[in-house]
């Protein structure tokens, strides 16, 4: 017990480092209409909190709105159309390991929370919180240009980025969305409203089906998958998919048996998205992955927005467990379900899991 023990928290610091290098393939440029969002005064209370890593996180949450696309940080409230209030409630930090390659960790962790409301009217339109480590800081280095040296900063842009990430994968952005991608503030970007909504009108009722993500949203989801996968982070493997394909009993076994033989052998995984097309309420993306013997297998995924398919906040790969009627109904959502169970099984096989 005491040696699981010690593998669980081995591999989580060390999945959780490796993950950032496992993750180098970037989404496709995002090129559409952006929201503009004024970035007022951050604030910073609690733990180890200083001007410096009230900073970083300053820093890091700018950066990861500009790396988004789809939403333009400015620090003049005119002409934005959204306000952004956030700030770190607390640091802590405990004790350090040292391992091979990746160095010295010393896990500090920051919790911060977020909020978006309407400029005009001054309403909440999404608010969530997040909590970074030192170590997750890897994840998020396509901030090109960006760095950070303090363990408290690194858990911030940790922090920053993914509040940024679930925020601008969020339904609630899309009504924001009216300014043209690299133009002058005030220019309206050109509307498509065929591809806004996917509506369906009987005798007694009108439903409406969120449409699907742009394809960067749904490649970027998926290259996240991969790199969770190559750097056994598999407490994240779940939260990418509309519900739990590995509950987390399953996740404790795995990484209680896992050792640095099986690490190594996760980290030849390798994955490549091939964007698919618009399927309404979903995306279709193709994944071939590479096991670590060298063959190919090839999966058909789907990812959906938020609504009656995804639950979650953000982009999130569409699995429905055999448990969920809507499955057995839905021939494609059984398909597309059994796809991700197949593509599990084969890579826990691969890495002789349990």
């Amino acid at each position: 017990m005491k040696q699981s023990a010690n593998n669980l928290r081995f591999f989580g610091v060390l999945s959780l480092a490796l993950l950032g290098a496992a993750s180098a393939q970037q989404a496709p440029t995002y090129s559409g209409p952006q929201a503009v969002v004024y970035i007022g005064d951050n604030y910073c209370s609690g733990g180890y909190c200083g001007y410096s890593v009230w900073s970083s996180f300053d820093t890091a949450i700018t950066q990861a709105l500009k790396a988004s696309g789809s939403v333009r940080p400015v620090r003049q409230s005119a002409g934005a159309n959204l306000v952004m209030k956030a700030g770190i409630n607390d640091i802590t930090g405990g004790g350090g390991v040292c391992l091979p390659i990746v160095g010295c960790l010393n896990a500090k962790t920051v919790k911060a929370s977020f909020e978006i409301d309407d400029a005009a009217t001054g309403t909440v339109i999404w608010q969530d919180t997040c909590e970074g480590t030192s170590a997750g800081y890897s994840s998020w280095y396509w901030w090109s240009g960006v760095s950070f040296d303090s363990d408290e900063s690194k858990a911030a842009a940790d922090c920053a980025g993914k509040l940024v990430q679930k925020f601008s994968g969020s339904a609630a952005i899309k009504p924001y969305l009216t300014v043209a991608a690299g133009a002058p503030l005030g220019t309206a970007a050109t509307v498509q409203t065929p591809s806004a909504t996917v509506t369906t009108v009987t005798s007694s009722t009108v439903t409406t089906t969120p449409s699907s993500p742009t394809a960067a949203q749904a490649a970027s989801t998926v290259q996240l998958l991969g790199a969770a996968l190559s750097a056994l982070s598999l407490g994240d493997v779940s939260g990418l998919f509309t519900s739990d394909p590995l509950n987390p009993v399953a996740v404790k076994a795995m990484l209680a048996a896992a050792t640095p033989a099986t690490l190594s052998a996760a980290a030849k995984l390798k994955f490549s998205v091939t964007p698919g097309e618009d399927a309404g309420a979903y995306r279709l993306v193709g994944l071939t992955y590479t096991l670590p013997d060298g063959s190919e297998r090839f999966a058909q995924l789907a990812v959906a927005s938020e609504g009656s398919l995804n639950t979650r906040s953000g982009p999130r790969i569409v699995y429905l467990s055999a448990f969920n009627p809507a499955r057995a109904a839905t021939p494609a959502l059984d398909g597309l379900s059994k796809n991700v169970d197949t593509m599990l099984a084969d890579i826990k096989a691969a890495l002789n899991l349990p």
